[in-house]
């Protein structure tokens, strides 16, 4: 199944949109998304910490490296299996950054960058 450009855009939107709720923050998150050639990348970035002077607030970035094909074959998929690597993804997203963060550390900026395995795609039919 061949995609479109405007259905592929949706599809990121909506992985940034699962994405943005996932960690608590005092202010709104901020997705962004760029494309290079052949690789997506996907960036959440939330505070953490935040001052009077919005400079200084203590930022976390999670920057996701999808390639061209996985981003494709996620928009082909039927919605219940988006969802489901949403959720799979999402519970990705936090065990590397609970993995790789100390909870002292959140006082400080901090920076996570992934490869998202293609096994995470792999959402078989419901049995009937």
């Amino acid at each position: 199944m061949t995609t479109t450009g405007i259905d592929l855009r949706q599809r990121i939107e909506e992985i940034q949109l699962a994405l943005a709720s996932l960690f608590e923050t005092p202010k709104t998150p901020a997705s962004s998304s760029y494309d290079e050639g052949d690789i997506v990348y996907l960036q959440l970035s939330w505070v953490v910490e935040s001052t009077r002077d919005t400079t200084l607030d203590a930022r976390c970035v999670v920057t996701l490296r999808l390639r061209r094909e996985q981003v494709e074959r996620y928009a082909a998929l039927e919605t219940a299996k988006r969802l489901t690597v949403q959720e799979r993804l999402r519970m990705v997203v936090r065990r590397r950054f609970e993995e790789e963060q100390d909870p002292p550390a959140l006082q400080r900026a901090c920076s996570i960058e992934l490869a998202v395995d293609d096994a995470l795609f792999d959402v078989p039919d419901d049995p009937y």
